[in-house]
């Protein structure tokens, strides 16, 4: 990235103030926007299409008008990625980083709680005073509304926000230590290859004197592939407002052929192009693009075979508890990779030998006596709530383990979208069943719905984005600290209130984003009905073990190998049904252009892809501003 001495490298005042701006506004409208207008995510993914939008404003606007005007003192390229940062790891914190499930969470046990489910015998004692929202009379009014002129009873959030609030912020800072612990490794000796920070990257560079845009902006490929999209989505967002204008289906659905046994087991299937996925799928690696699509289909197929023989487990609990041993291999691959890496924090942590930590953003002395201290203090605030020390300790441990996969898939597969459809307790009720277990540790467990269970969002994806963006513009990384810091404690406080005024307002029952209570319902299940070991699901759950562990093998022993290890980490979710068509078409195009036309054409056509993603991103702003007038509607990514 080109710069001048001296400025570029500074995290200016203005920075942060236009970035903090940016992340209240954000937060202020995503629980309106996202729940109630039921709009296009201002999130919803680790490239989030509202944080994007005006990122693009500043550098496609704001910039160039100066420019224009003779007016020197433009946002440089590294006070836009200081902004983009904070918007960065704000933008999941009101939406399924957090909020999404949270509010629910506090008050579903006395909304819902009454004499026919017995949760007032069962578990709704256990749960301390707190920890939720027991106010009958607020919690009626959070899901039903309340009148006009009601005032929102405040007062009764105020101290279990504030304790969430403080075991957010220490999750967060522990994931903060791991990033710092892993960075190195990853950037530096594995060269993980970060697809997400390159549009950014693309759209900061300084253009020669006299441009208003930079090469990128100048080249016609760009705005060609930014056309497509304004093209689809300005038709569409007609069609949405008024139905008599003709659109173009974006999604087919191919439901209708699977009514037959065995091949019911297809269902349920969607074929959905997304522009922004496509272009970010083009910039993958072939065997990247490939593996995601290809063992989404094979786990359809699995799911078919399973219909056919009439095992007496589904297809998706087989390959959904593969998937769970996948993330085992592939966490202990992954620390074998770094295991001198580790060795070395580890030696400078409690000896005196000397490592270069000097341009990490925490010492490794302070990141991982961060991740240690944290770690055992989240656990001592489950034990508070009512779960044994230990029990909570290994959930910690196992969720920090699914934070590591998905940040590997997210920084070096590309995987914008992805989830994990298990919970981390699941890798502990499989082997032990829950009546080991007592009814206060599964009563607490049930709460890990809040922060654990939709990962579209999770943080630490968003945080080693961030430290990459900080090599780009050259800014040492502790001084992005106080720029991620703060941009998290305000997007947390302004999305209690932003929430809060929503949910009370409208009324959660009228939100439609899970207001039921599925994890009580589940609890419920457990509890009247306590389990042993699953063998058989133990059984699929080593099978996806040995099988990952293949893929690894085959992947760095074999050169002429195709399928890379991450796809098989991710087939059952909500993310492979929505995009792995889009990956399809992205990997598909990408093939015949390098097929046709060697490097030199991919080179040619990369602004193209990347130039959708744009275009796909300014309508979904345009549409959501619209939206928000009108109360309608419209979709531009996966929800």
């Amino acid at each position: 990235m080109k710069s001048s001495p001296g400025g570029p490298f500074r995290v200016t005042p203005r920075a942060i103030l236009i970035g903090v701006v940016y992340v209240v506004f954000l937060a202020a409208l995503t629980p309106y926007n996202d729940y109630y207008i039921r709009n296009t995510f201002l999130a919803g993914n680790h490239f989030p299409i509202g944080s994007f939008f005006l990122f693009s404003l500043l550098v496609i606007g704001v910039n160039p008008v100066m420019r224009r005007l003779g007016l020197r003192n433009t946002l440089s390229p590294t006070e836009l990625l200081v902004v983009w940062v904070m918007m960065l790891v704000g933008s999941g914190i009101p939406s399924s980083g957090f909020l999404r499930y949270h509010l629910f969470m506090l008050t579903a046990p006395t909304y819902f709680e009454n004499s026919s489910n017995d949760w007032a015998r069962l578990f709704y004692e256990l749960l301390p005073d707190w920890l939720v929202v027991k106010d009958a009379k607020a919690a009626k009014a959070f899901y039903e509304g309340l009148d006009p002129l009601a005032p929102i009873p405040w007062g009764l959030w105020v101290r279990p926000a504030c304790i969430w609030s403080g075991y957010v912020l220490l999750t967060y800072f522990v994931m903060l230590c791991i990033t710092v612990i892993l960075r190195k490794q990853w950037v530096e000796h594995e060269r993980f290859a970060f697809p997400l920070v390159k549009l950014p990257q693309e759209m900061v560079e300084e253009p020669t004197a006299g441009k208003a845009f930079n090469a990128f902006f100048r080249n016609p490929m760009t705005w060609a592939g930014f056309a497509l999209p304004v093209l689809v989505h300005t038709l569409n967002g007609v069609h949405a407002h008024i139905p008599s204008v003709p659109h173009l289906p974006l999604n087919i659905d191919p439901n209708a052929l699977f009514a037959e046994r065995p091949w019911t087991g297809l269902r349920w299937m969607r074929m959905t192009i997304y522009p922004t996925v496509v272009g970010f799928s083009y910039l993958l690696p072939l065997d990247v693009s490939l593996s995601f699509w290809l063992f989404y289909l094979l786990f359809k197929a699995q799911s078919v075979a399973s219909v056919a023989m009439g095992a007496g487990v589904n297809g998706f609990t087989m390959a959904n508890r593969q998937e769970m041993g996948g993330y085992i291999a592939l966490t202990l691959y992954m620390l074998w990779l770094a295991r001198r890496h580790l060795a070395n924090i580890a030696r400078a942590t409690f000896t005196s030998a000397k490592t270069d930590d000097g341009r990490e953003a925490l010492s490794y002395r302070v990141a991982l006596l961060g991740l240690i201290g944290g770690t055992l203090g989240l656990s001592l605030m489950c034990k508070l709530a009512g779960m044994s020390f230990w029990l909570g300790l290994t959930i910690h441990l196992l969720f920090y383990m699914m934070c590591v996969v998905l940040t590997w898939m997210v920084t070096d597969g590309g995987f914008l979208f992805l989830l994990a459809i298990f919970r981390p307790s699941d890798y502990v009720v499989i082997p032990l069943g829950t009546s080991r277990l007592a009814p206060s540790a599964l009563t607490i467990m049930a709460y890990e719905k809040t922060l654990m269970f939709d990962l579209r969002e999770v943080m630490m994806p968003h945080m080693m984005n961030s430290l990459k963006a900080a090599d780009v513009g050259r800014v040492r990384h502790r001084r992005l600290l106080l720029p991620i810091g703060l941009a998290i404690v305000v997007a947390l406080a302004v999305s209690y209130v932003s929430g809060l005024w929503v949910w009370y307002r409208k009324g959660g029952l009228n939100l439609g984003y899970w207001h039921a209570p599925e994890p009580f319902d589940r609890l419920t299940r457990q509890l009247v009905n306590p389990t042993g070991t699953n063998w058989v699901e133990m059984l699929y759950v080593g099978i996806g073990m040995a099988f990952m562990s293949g893929l690894i093998f085959m992947r760095y022993q074999f050169t002429w190998w195709r399928l890379h290890p991450l796809g098989y980490a991710m087939t059952t979710s909500w993310a492979p049904y929505t995009v792995w068509f889009s990956f399809f078409w992205g990997w598909l195009l990408k093939y015949a252009i390098m097929r046709g036309l060697g490097f030199k054409g991919y080179r040619t056509w990369r602004p193209f892809f990347l130039g959708m993603v744009v275009g796909d991103a300014l309508m979904a702003g345009v549409w959501v501003i619209v939206g928000l007038f009108t109360g309608v509607p419209y979709r531009i990514m996966p929800g």
